[in-house]
């Protein structure tokens, strides 16, 4: 009888575990197309993903995809966090063309001082509706390189030096600033660039401290002016269906730790890591490093207003968003 008992006891149990549901962890894929130790990853996109992972536990599991194993060409990220291959990615919008018309505000040159200044603007004109593109995802955060810099194999007195040489532009604002100085830029990603510049092809390109060690760039240039050409624009986007699928909950906590939160940690973490760049090139002395006075500061900004003229002419609603950048920037300086 107990045996009986004991097998009918078994089977019950058996049909309990069977319908009681499993409740599946979301899975969420996190692709870049850069490797895990450079910058962007190592110290904003991978601590955001722990930091989500931590909070969320085991209704959430955080897979990481770095070195592009989930799409390597960096002017496709967009399209694939579009269509789902990736669930989150790291888009780079000068690499998508056409795509996000009012984020060459960040290329303009002479206008951000700092990357902390570029990620706080950058989100909150996000916040305020004032950029747009962003059909089929969602924003998780919005970070900036460090102001970029000139990296020359080709040595200049002065950035008139320019005119007639190949510089490496990463978007079409900075092109035209290029052109007005005389050079002629070309359209590169950055590995493109360093087998340009191994081959006598390329001069010069627009770049960051960062984005040049990251691509392993710093052996191939002899000279560094200190001229910022604008800030590079990053996204960390959420395929659209992913993020409504996800419960209320998990959505807060991917925010909590986005937003602007993500804004100040990316911001902090290139300038940290394009000041500590710095000093080594400096310090190993093998790289000349020019930086312009503060007459020449002036001078090419004041001729670089047309670029920023232009821009605003030709980009829809570009008026309100230059002026609302404006009056952050003095603002966050204190100069309001």
């Amino acid at each position: 009888m107990s045996y009986f008992k004991t097998f009918a006891g078994s089977i019950a149990l058996a049909v309990a575990a069977m319908s009681t549901p499993v409740v599946a962890a979301d899975m969420i894929k996190v692709g870049a197309f850069v490797p895990e130790q450079s910058t962007g990853v190592a110290k904003v996109i991978k601590p955001w993903l722990e930091a989500v992972q931590a909070e969320a536990g085991d209704t959430v599991k955080m897979q990481p995809f770095w070195g592009g194993t989930l799409g390597k060409d960096p002017f496709k990220q967009f399209e694939l966090v579009q269509n789902g291959v990736a669930d989150v990615t790291w888009v780079l919008p000068g690499y998508t063309a056409g795509q996000f018309p009012e984020m060459g505000l960040f290329e303009l040159p002479f206008f951000f001082r700092t990357a902390q200044e570029a990620s706080a603007v950058g989100w909150k004109l996000n916040e305020m509706g004032l950029l747009t593109g962003f059909d089929g995802v969602h924003v998780v955060g919005f970070f900036a390189a460090e102001p970029n810099a000139i990296f020359m194999k080709t040595t200049v007195d002065s950035l008139d030096g320019l005119a007639n040489l190949k510089v490496r532009s990463a978007g079409a604002i900075q092109a035209k600033w290029l052109e007005s100085l005389g050079a002629a830029p070309q359209t590169l990603s950055s590995a493109e660039f360093n087998e340009g510049i191994s081959r006598g092809t390329v001069d010069g390109a627009i770049q960051g401290w960062t984005g040049m060690k990251t691509f392993k760039s710093l052996p191939l240039v002899d000279q560094a002016i200190e001229a910022p050409a604008g800030a590079i624009p990053f996204l960390l986007l959420m395929n659209e269906r992913k993020w409504e699928g996800l419960s209320p909950e998990l959505q807060e906590i991917v925010m909590k730790h986005g937003g602007m939160a993500f804004a100040e940690a990316g911001g902090e973490a290139y300038a940290s890591a394009g000041a500590a760049i710095r000093e080594e090139v400096k310090a190993e002395g093998r790289i000349a490093i020019m930086e312009l006075s503060d007459e020449e500061l002036a001078k090419y900004e004041e001729a670089a207003k047309p670029i920023h003229d232009e821009w605003i002419a030709s980009t829809p609603n570009g008026q309100a968003v230059y002026d609302a950048a404006v009056e952050l920037l003095a603002d966050m300086r204190g100069e309001s």
